[in-house]
């Protein structure tokens, strides 16, 4: 077979393509399972004493393997027909031994156990049609058009067989005698009696010998690489000789026991060793849960089976009732045993260090929050909080790199001079660093926390990435805010106290030359004309300076303009002013203006459409952050929005903290009105750690 077909052809199946195999394959561990329990819970029961149970366990794990086999080749393209046959045949085996097990001790009636019967002729009838053309199918995994015959030659006899043995008088299963009886059972049975005792004994044997002879001359005709199933030749060969020493001879009991095991062993490891010789075996994830259980069920039961075993061969007597069930037991606290040893490691590991021996959890959980954040600069902010909550390390900050210098993006906890520096490296640059201390008491970082904060870091990077280019952009509109700002305070200063005092004093000499000349003279109307100019142009620069910055900051800080806002405003409701701390420091020209319209905006909303009885405007200075708040306790927002004008008031104070790289915030409800903006306290100005409020944009929320 060439590369590229086998590649095609061995093409694993999932989906739900695959879920009838699954099926199959969970009812023939339910199967395994039940009729272990079964076994030990009445290994009293008198329809058991007649049973040879390492018989009947052998028969289970031979079912067992067949159907484990089957399961993977069901997944290949290739023997898809093959696995389901096998899986099928081992699913029946399983079945025979089950169903008359549970009905027996469960004293099933006549028609219930007649069907029973019946359903396990037609099990051993399945098993031998598949198993034994099995050579057939080797070694390419492909049947014969030419086979048909064999097939229908073998399940005639098979079927033939089991009916001949389960009609007998006196046949005896699980300790009932077979209720297969009758008029119309009788006739087919006397029919059957005078030939198949002998055919039993000779049939089997021509069978198989014709199916291994077959196989034998397509071997050579077979190129080597077209062989990968020629492997299942082991374990027929296998199961031939279980048949024969249970046919053909009375073998001790342990040699018997072996060779069943043996045979039941190999159909597995032959799946084992054509995945390690191909490499080309592969399952989906409800494809590997199950194979997994089904490995472990299969393990497990071969143990437990081999245990009781030499139990019994060794200490006669031995394996009772009690055993048993100490025996489930057992088996029972060793399934609980690593998983509740694993969880309180977890536990405990989580308790003291949270989620950091699951870094991957921790990533998990972070992209999750941020699919429902609303905005995407919250990501530095959701990185931190999953630093210090989710890894319970004390504290994080992050901080990129940006054309004016490092900018502060996000700071959780109080990081210290001992930090450790984490790089988020996006296409090879380094982009910024995720700052860490360690923990109370460590003097550096632990290896497992290290890993999970790089873990962390690398797979935040290329989100932190998107948002560089808009902090480099903030970055610049808020030097461009400040200068603007600067230089219309530095302009207003220089018109007003500059050429103003010029203009003014240039008029009163016009005034002063006019009134030395007599009335009524061609000078006199030009002077006048000149000095009524110089006027307006006084005006126009009133005008002017008006519009450079508000005029309540003219010659005056920021506490008492606010405070000059509130006794103008106040005439209709009580307003009061705080600021903190007192005496307030100055601010950027930028910032003071930002502050000094948000509020007095907030404040024009209030008197104008709150209906309020009080207003209070709060300045909080911090190292990080300047924070105006005006509160009312009027009718809030209505429900159907803002006036038209409020509304576009809101949209101004909101432009203002966003130009500064701060947030803005209104909270209404029926008893009033919260209105808050955050500005950092240096906007701007790029210098480091600590200079920059968390948060990365101005909203209306």
């Amino acid at each position: 077979m060439r590369t590229a077909d086998r590649t095609t052809a061995n093409t694993p199946r999932s989906g739900p393509e695959m879920l009838p195999a699954y099926a199959v394959c969970v009812l023939t561990m339910l199967a395994a399972i039940t009729w272990g329990i079964v076994t030990l819970t009445h290994i009293g029961h008198p329809a058991l004493r007649t049973v040879r149970l390492h018989l009947a366990a052998d028969h289970v794990l031979v079912g067992l393997g067949i159907a484990l086999t089957g399961m993977v080749f069901a997944a290949r393209r290739t023997a898809r027909v093959l696995g389901w046959l096998m899986l099928c045949s081992g699913c029946a085996l399983t079945l025979a031994q089950v169903v008359p097990q549970t009905a027996v001790v469960h004293g099933a009636g006549p028609r219930v156990l007649t069907a029973v019967f019946i359903l396990v002729m037609v099990a051993f009838t399945l098993i031998n049609v598949i198993i034994y053309p099995m050579p057939l199918w080797l070694p390419t995994g492909r049947f014969p058009r030419w086979g048909a015959p064999y097939v229908a030659f073998t399940a005639l006899f098979s079927a033939a067989q089991q009916y001949y043995v389960f009609t007998r008088p006196g046949f005896v299963y699980y300790g009932v005698e077979t209720p297969i009886s009758g008029p119309g059972w009788a006739g087919l049975e006397r029919l059957l009696t005078p030939w198949m005792d002998t055919a039993s004994r000779w049939v089997p044997p021509f069978i198989a010998g014709v199916g291994i002879l077959l196989m034998a001359v397509r071997w050579p005709r077979t190129a080597k690489s077209d062989r990968p199933y020629a492997i299942l030749a082991v374990p027929y060969l296998l199961w031939l000789a279980v048949i024969a020493v249970n046919q053909y001879g009375d073998p001790p009991m342990g040699f018997e026991v072996v060779i069943v095991y043996l045979a039941a062993a190999s159909w597995p490891a032959t799946v084992g060793y054509v995945h390690i010789r191909e490499r080309t075996w592969a399952l989906d994830r409800a494809g590997r849960r199950i194979l997994t259980a089904f490995v472990l069920t299969f393990g497990l039961f071969m143990a437990y089976a081999g245990g009781a075993f030499v139990l019994d061969y060794f200490a006669p007597g031995s394996l009772t009732p009690e055993s048993g069930l100490m025996a489930c037991l057992t088996l029972l606290v060793g399934f609980l045993l690593r998983p509740t040893a694993r969880w309180a490691a977890r536990l405990v590991d989580r308790y003291y260090y949270g989620e950091r021996a699951q870094p991957y959890q921790a990533v998990r959980a972070l992209a999750d929050r941020l699919s429902h954040a609303l905005d995407p600069g919250d990501m530095p902010r959701l990185l931190c909080d999953t630093v210090v909550h989710t890894l319970r390390l004390p504290a994080a900050r992050l901080v990129i790199s940006t054309r004016h210098g490092e900018r502060e993006l996000a700071r959780l906890g109080s990081p210290g001079s001992g930090d450790e520096a984490f790089p988020l490296v996006h296409r090879d640059n380094a982009i910024g660093h995720l700052y860490v201390p360690p923990r109370a008491g460590e003097l550096a970082l632990d290896q497992q926390d290290r890993e999970a904060v790089r873990i962390l870091a690398d797979h935040s990077a290329p989100a932190i990435a998107s948002l560089q280019l808009y902090e480099e952009l903030q970055t610049s509109r808020e030097q461009i805010v400040l200068a603007r700002e600067e230089e219309r305070r530095r302009l207003r200063h220089d018109l007003h106290d500059g050429l103003g005092p010029a203009l003014s004093g240039l008029r009163l000499q016009v005034d002063a030359a006019r009134a030395a000349i007599p009335p009524g003279t061609r000078a006199t109307g030009s002077l006048a004309a000149v000095s009524e100019g110089i006027g307006q142009a006084i005006d126009e620069l009133r005008h002017i300076t008006g519009g450079l910055a508000p005029a309540a900051l003219d010659g005056a800080d920021l506490p008492r303009a606010l405070r000059q806002l509130a006794e103008h405003l106040g005439r209709n409701l009580r307003i009061t002013v705080s600021l903190a701390p007192e005496p307030f420091p100055g601010l950027p020209a930028a910032v003071e203006v930002a502050l000094y319209r948000i509020a007095a905006e907030a404040l024009n909303n209030v008197v104008r459409h709150a209906r309020a009885g009080h207003a209070h405007a709060a300045v909080v200075l911090t190292p990080e952050a300047v924070t105006v708040e005006v509160t009312d306790d009027g009718s809030g927002v209505p429900e159907g929005g803002a006036p038209r004008d409020a509304g576009v008031g809101l949209r101004s104070m909101a432009e203002r903290a966003e130009e500064l790289g701060g947030t803005f915030d209104l909270v209404s409800s029926g008893t009033g009105t919260v209105v808050r903006a955050v500005l950092p306290r240096t906007a701007g100005t790029g210098t480091g750690p600590g200079d920059h409020v968390p948060g990365t944009g101005g909203s209306v929320r």
